[in-house]
């Protein structure tokens, strides 16, 4: 695989998961709803449910930068000076 092609690959891989991150967005901004709807498998109240997924969301938001979007740019960076 090459510089190129694995750059290629992380972009794909960071546009990918940027949509999960707006769409969990989405969900905590209608947390009450999604909260019903889980409310089977979820025994805690409606504030530990927001606070799980600003965690959750915390947490996936620092994978994504960490093994999407630095690596991008630390091969987009060694492309340039190639």
């Amino acid at each position: 695989m090459t510089i190129t092609q694995l750059k290629g690959f992380l972009w794909k891989c960071t546009k990918i998961n940027f949509f999960f991150l707006v769409f969990t967005f989405v969900v905590l901004m209608l947390a009450e709803p999604v909260y019903h709807i889980h409310q089977y498998f979820y025994s805690g109240s409606l504030e530990e449910f927001e606070k799980t997924l600003y965690y959750m969301m915390g947490i996936y938001k620092l994978f994504w930068l960490f093994f999407n979007v630095v690596p991008y740019v630390a091969l987009r960076m060694l492309e340039k000076k190639a």
